[in-house]
């Protein structure tokens, strides 16, 4: 059973995704923090990350930046959810390891294809 954690501060948003992933087979856990996040992926490694950039705390960025360093080449994969779908921020993603970007707001089908490309 893959495990998904997935860190999104707006709840509403984050009961949507996670029960979508979770009818789609996933077991997922869900946070608002990204220190509570980094915590919890350097704790319990999970088979994919969904990070928001804008997470109190710690930046989706920051956090993905350090669950690669982490694992490194074991690392899971990383798909950022953002707002933010300027080509500066989808770089920066990229720079700090991303594997993905998704624009918000999208299709909750169009995400559980990405995981499934991810998972399988």
């Amino acid at each position: 059973m893959s495990y998904i954690l997935l860190a999104e501060d707006d709840r509403s948003l984050q009961f949507l995704v996670q029960r979508k992933l979770e009818t789609e087979g996933y077991t997922v856990r869900s946070l608002a923090d990204g220190s509570e996040a980094l915590a919890l992926a350097l704790q319990e490694r999970p088979s994919l990350l969904l990070l928001d950039i804008g997470l109190p705390s710690l930046t989706g960025f920051e956090v993905c930046r350090e669950v690669k360093k982490h694992y490194g080449a074991n690392s899971p994969p990383i798909l950022i959810i953002s707002t933010n779908g300027q080509d500066a921020d989808v770089e920066a993603a990229s720079d700090v390891g991303a594997d993905d970007y998704l624009i918000k707001p999208f299709s909750l089908r169009d995400l559980a294809e990405r995981v499934r490309a991810f998972l399988g």
